[in-house]
């Protein structure tokens, strides 16, 4: 019941004054990657069971639809969401609908949809289950201060969603800069990330044809090879390096960082890396 009472509380705030939870963006972008961290934890804790004979596709769906307002920086009509999905236009007007009744989204004045404040709830009370970003703070923070570029990540399909990720070549190493990392960066290719490349070496052969969405080429699967076997990803990015380390067992995020340069600095910071993501790991 307090649980139903805080979702109306807040949907009622977000309707009659938008802007006062706007306002906090950065607070709530928090909350938001919170609730994407403990999703994918139980995702790789049951990782990719077989799709059931019994299947509930207005749930697979609903959730594909609320994905793609989750990314979107603007409210989209029901029409603009289909099209992107491959999805019937009717089905996406009434699973929006739905999930306005729910909270989880809203209809704006212009008749297009936004995420609702029932995301927010359920990202703050994801908190309580998930602290990998709280425990990850300390170690991200060292590392930022040694000015460099520094992330931690989970796969998402074949992306990489950055929890976090900054650089403190292009700011001050101080706590206000770093905290702009916060949701700052969203999706990138796994294939070309080094949190992405070892996250995926972990997977068998199924499990990768299916997060790529294709059968990998020989080049991947030789890169994931060496990658699995190192314990680590080091991919060049022009005069520099970055490096990530798994956290988890299994494996279900990644530390890196980047703008190494020299085996000297490779060396260390495969050190540090290593030191944190185990402490993680164990903590």
């Amino acid at each position: 019941m307090p649980n139903r009472v805080a979702w109306l509380a807040l949907r009622e705030l977000h309707q009659s004054h938008p802007a006062a939870l706007y306002c906090h963006s950065l607070f709530l972008l928090f909350l938001r990657v919170q609730l994407l961290t403990i999703a994918l934890y139980y995702y790789y804790s049951n990782y990719m069971e077989k799709l059931p004979a019994q299947k509930v596709n207005g749930l697979i769906d609903g959730i594909a639809v609320l994905q793609e307002l989750a990314v979107s920086p603007a409210p989209c009509s029901g029409k603009a969401i289909a099209e992107r999905l491959g999805l019937n236009t009717v089905r996406v007007n009434r699973l929006l609908k739905t999930l306005a009744f729910l909270g989880l989204t809203y209809r704006t004045a212009s008749r297009k949809y936004s995420i609702g404040p029932g995301m927010h709830v359920l990202a703050a009370q994801s908190m309580a289950a998930s602290g990998l970003l709280n425990r990850a703070l300390p170690y991200l923070v060292k590392l930022y201060q040694l000015n460099k570029t520094v992330a931690l990540g989970v796969l998402w399909k074949n992306q990489v969603c950055y929890l976090y990720h900054n650089s403190s070549l292009q700011n001050e190493a101080d706590t206000a800069n770093f905290a702009a990392g916060l949701g700052r960066m969203t999706l990138y290719p796994a294939t070309k990330s080094s949190i992405g490349q070892v996250l995926l070496s972990r997977l068998n052969p199924e499990q990768l044809s299916f997060t790529l969405g294709e059968t990998p080429d020989d080049d991947i699967l030789k890169t994931l090879r060496k990658v699995r076997k190192q314990g680590y990803a080091s991919v060049k990015h022009g005069d520099h390096t970055s490096l990530a380390f798994a956290v988890g067992q299994p494996p279900y995020a990644a530390m890196a960082v980047s703008g190494i340069k020299g085996k000297g600095e490779e060396n260390k910071f495969i050190k540090l890396l290593k030191e944190y993501t185990n402490k993680l790991t164990n903590s």
